[in-house]
């Protein structure tokens, strides 16, 4: 099935959850602030989904034999002056991650329910997938580049549901 097609499907279960795999878009706003560059974010099921909200995103349980979760950030630089922000793979991947706490910003950290080989990476977007194996909370750091060469970095959170053993 093709990601136009998965899209395209009801993103809700029977439960009122979404359906397994059904992707999560995520809009990253970057704009200035009194000490540098201040990030956000909003999330949302499928690409025209109703928000989620700006906090945790929140991956339900999902059954073994279900899919796990494609991650969509889309990148929107709204500094002024404009900082010409893009996607960067900083040390090797553009999405640090790390299990129950913020990964540091100076040594890369991976976590399997996030695999850097499943990421994907161009100025403005970074396409992940989340495994949903296990119940955990995962930190990520996400990085940045401006055309001034100097790195920045956004640190939120994703709460996976992990899966049942049928």
């Amino acid at each position: 099935m093709t990601e136009h097609q998965t899209m395209s499907h009801k993103h809700k279960s029977k439960a009122g959850s979404p359906a397994p795999g059904t992707p999560v878009f995520c809009d990253v706003i970057a704009t200035t602030g009194p000490d540098g560059v201040l990030f956000s974010h909003e999330w949302r099921w499928g690409e025209h989904g109703k928000s989620e909200g700006k906090g945790s995103i929140d991956v339900p349980k999902r059954k073994s034999k279900e899919p796990g979760t494609p991650l969509h950030f889309h990148l929107h630089d709204h500094t002024d002056p404009k900082r010409h922000l893009e996607f960067v793979e900083h040390q090797e991947a553009a999405m640090w991650v790390k299990r129950d706490s913020c990964p540091p910003d100076d040594k890369m950290c991976e976590d399997s329910e996030i695999p850097i080989d499943r990421m994907d990476v161009s100025a403005k977007t970074l396409k992940a997938f989340d495994l949903n194996d296990e119940e955990c909370t995962l930190h990520y750091r996400l990085w940045f580049v401006g055309s001034d060469g100097k790195p920045e970095s956004y640190d939120p959170d994703i709460r996976n549901g992990g899966k049942t053993l049928f």
